[in-house]
């Protein structure tokens, strides 16, 4: 039968852009957890930190010093201030990206989605940005978006205090603080999605590293042993980042090893990535 028969038509080129590969995977990633209204849930609860901290930076500049003496300095509105509010971050950022990215890719292999991924025109790079793009998403949702919200409410009720500091200093440094901590910890969160084939062995390593790493931390802080605190995972990101904000040490480790350990851990995750996804599966 002639193929004009069954309707065929040629191939005429569209005016509309196609969108880079990566793009297309993060967008999918991003939209479909906030159709969950669990998530909404989370990520509202996640913002109760900013809020508590929006209330004692307004009461703070009505009752004076006394207010920040009792906070412990967490109503200040100067670097070290912003610095101490993504430290207190630590457990929505470990709970959210956890439940995001457990499953970006162990999803993939288990379906045997990558043979799919790779059958068009995607590289290796591509994927691992599309799916790096979607868990700094909603590592910023709960970091650096907070941290632009508190700069601008700071600024509105105290511009005394400064709007080089509130509008320009500070943001700048908070992100480059969350792009670079959220790249990394991205690439370390896909390299254990990789590893294995449920979402479920995935939050069990990740939780693992995470509380594992915090626990061990206190415990080796409590005999005195400063040097070994190191060991703290999410803490080291912190540490590092006190350069950056022109704060005092986290940790009692120097900025620098922590800086190191943080890169050792990104160049593991990037030849744990590199290994473990290939552009052909064999469908079982």
């Amino acid at each position: 039968m002639p193929v004009y028969d069954r309707g065929y038509t040629h191939w005429e080129p569209s005016p509309e852009r196609a969108w880079p590969a990566w793009w297309v995977i993060a967008r999918r990633g991003i939209a479909q957890p906030l159709k969950s209204r669990w998530m909404l849930f989370l990520i509202i609860g996640s913002w109760m930190p900013a809020v508590v901290k929006a209330v004692m930076i307004y009461f703070t500049l009505k009752a004076g010093e006394l207010l920040d003496i009792l906070s412990g300095g967490w109503s200040s509105i100067d670097a070290e201030g912003f610095l101490s509010f993504l430290e207190g971050q630590r457990f929505p950022v470990f709970v959210l990206l956890a439940i995001i990215g457990a499953g970006l890719i162990a999803s993939d292999r288990r379906d045997n989605g990558l043979s799919l991924y790779f059958s068009r025109p995607l590289g290796l790079k591509s994927y691992v940005g599309g799916k790096s793009i979607i868990i700094m998403f909603y590592y910023f949702l709960v970091t650096l978006f907070p941290t632009y919200a508190l700069c601008l409410f700071s600024y509105l009720i105290a511009p005394e205090a400064g709007a080089t500091d509130l509008l320009f200093l500070i943001p700048l440094r908070a992100t480059v603080f969350c792009v670079l901590t959220g790249l990394s910890l991205s690439l370390i969160l896909l390299a254990f999605s990789s590893l294995g084939n449920r979402s479920i062995f995935v939050m069990v390593w990740w939780a693992i590293l995470i509380t594992g790493s915090e626990a061990m931390h206190l415990i080796v802080r409590g005999l005195g042993q400063n040097n070994l605190e190191v060991i703290n995972f999410l803490g080291n990101y912190h540490n590092a980042g006190a350069v950056l904000f022109s704060a005092e040490q986290r940790m009692g480790v120097s900025s620098w090893a922590s800086l190191a350990v943080v890169l050792l851990w990104t160049a593991a995750a990037m030849f744990i990535l590199h290994r473990q996804i290939r552009p052909v599966e064999v469908v079982s």
